[in-house]
């Protein structure tokens, strides 16, 4: 079984570039344009725009990193019933990028429609894990889950001059 982690870029697309920059830039960070968010996301020269606004870029970047990362965490754990043969349905590739906002935006949607969708996700989860268990999936690494990490798009030398 193999699913593919949204990127920063896709997450940008799907729910709005304005969204999610505003919900990856934190205090004591200053706010950003997000076409600068999408260009350090796509990878492309970042020239036109100050060093300050860059690394809080590539802050911004590391927060969206964390929160799909987190999101993978999440559906691992409710899948790691799932027998090797046994591919995940297509609404859990589909609810990956759903996950990930909810953990990109923290706190600020305890009492949203954002928190009722991520809570109806997790029931789902919840009930193909049991369903899994019922049929005799084991946890001890039956599951053959493979998640599949975009390319970096930053190294060392591409960060050299921050």
């Amino acid at each position: 079984m193999n699913i593919s982690l949204p990127s920063a870029v896709q997450l940008m697309h799907r729910f709005g570039e304005e969204e999610i920059t505003v919900a990856a830039v934190k205090p004591p960070r200053a706010p950003i344009e997000s076409g600068l968010l999408l260009a350090a996301a796509e990878g492309k020269p970042l020239d036109d725009w100050s060093q300050e606004d860059v690394e809080t870029a590539v802050d911004a970047l590391a927060r969206i990193a964390d929160a799909i990362s987190r999101a993978r965490s999440e559906v691992s754990f409710y899948l790691r019933f799932r027998k090797e043969s046994e591919d995940a349905p297509e609404w859990v590739k589909d609810d990956l990028p759903e996950l990930a906002r909810y953990h990109l935006q923290g706190t600020a949607v305890e009492e949203s429609a954002m928190r009722l969708r991520y809570r109806d996700i997790i029931k789902r989860l919840e009930k193909l894990a049991t369903e899994d268990e019922a049929r005799g999936a084991s946890e001890s690494g039956d599951s053959g889950l493979q998640i599949a990490h975009p390319p970096r798009l930053f190294t060392r030398k591409s960060l050299g001059r921050l």
